[in-house]
């Protein structure tokens, strides 16, 4: 199994999912604590078992067990543009089954797009 992107110590939300492109994006905005917000971004998504609070997120490839049970679950099957991400945190187990998954750290704002998404929403509002 490997990490793709280990933040144990920051609070994600569930920030925003489009049909165009199938773009899902995680956020975990600046704090008192953090001066940073982070997005985690995923592309051709096809499928998510996610709470919309995530805090201490970790996203690895699935290994061979849990790819087995998404796969009896979505009836999804392996193909070369679809991959199984196994998605943990202090309080959650999920997945999510993407095509790519990209993250970045930067100064933006609560309100401002996602580098990982320039041409996408910054917010729901």
């Amino acid at each position: 199994m490997t990490i793709r992107i280990d933040r144990r110590d920051r609070v994600f939300q569930l920030w925003t999912y489009t049909v165009s492109m199938g773009r899902l994006l995680l956020r975990s905005t600046k704090s008192d604590q953090f001066q940073t917000r982070v997005d985690v971004a995923f592309q051709n998504v096809q499928a998510v078992q996610l709470p919309t609070l995530l805090p201490g997120l970790v996203v690895s490839e699935a290994d061979p067990a849990e790819t087995e049970r998404i796969i009896k679950e979505t009836g999804l099957l392996r193909d070369d543009d679809r991959k199984f991400f196994s998605m943990l945190g202090s309080n959650f187990t999920g997945y999510v089954v993407a095509g790519v998954v990209v993250s970045c750290e930067d100064s933006g704002e609560y309100y401002e797009p996602s580098q990982v998404w320039p041409d996408g929403p910054g917010n729901l509002s």
